[in-house]
């Protein structure tokens, strides 16, 4: 269910936490909207229980964790089958990610990290005795994410839409 109706301020406190949610406080981000933090507070959980906000995750670089195994394995799945093999693949070990996408074919892309390539294997036969077909994996070199730019900089400029 899409929410409509995001204003410049909630448009501003999703950038600032995309950029930063951990080092921006309520107070931080009010002075950078132009509201107060207790408005902040409140935007903030708003937007979580309306699924907008679904999580803060740090970022790791699986490499100098000791994790050398970072994968993205790509595959298919019955599409009427999807979301229930989503689910059941989340709980394969070193499973840490899977986007469902519509595709007739690789319509998962699932984020693989593992110790060794034995244990690679394993998660990899736990995947196919799950019912993913897999097309094709690749070791994940390097990842970079910004904030959409839809929840920009002028919205905490006292920009507005």
């Amino acid at each position: 269910m899409a929410i409509h109706g995001l204003d410049p301020v909630d448009k501003g406190i999703i950038y600032l936490l995309q950029e930063n949610a951990r080092s921006n406080t309520t107070t931080s981000i009010g002075e950078s909207v132009g509201v107060s933090s207790s408005t902040v507070a409140n935007r903030i959980q708003k937007l979580e229980s309306q699924g907008v906000i679904t999580g803060y995750h740090p970022t790791v670089d699986y490499e100098k964790a000791g994790l050398e195994h970072h994968f993205v394995v790509v595959g298919t799945v019955p599409f009427d089958e999807q979301a229930a093999i989503v689910d059941d693949i989340m709980s394969v070990a070193g499973v840490v990610s899977v986007r469902e996408l519509l595709s007739n074919r690789g319509n998962v892309s699932i984020e693989l990290v593992e110790h060794t390539r034995e244990k690679l294997e394993e998660s990899l036969r736990e995947l196919d005795r799950l019912g993913v077909d897999i097309e094709r994996f690749e070791i994940l070199k390097r990842e970079r994410t910004r904030p959409y730019n839809h929840f920009g900089q002028k919205f905490i400029d006292g920009e507005s839409d």
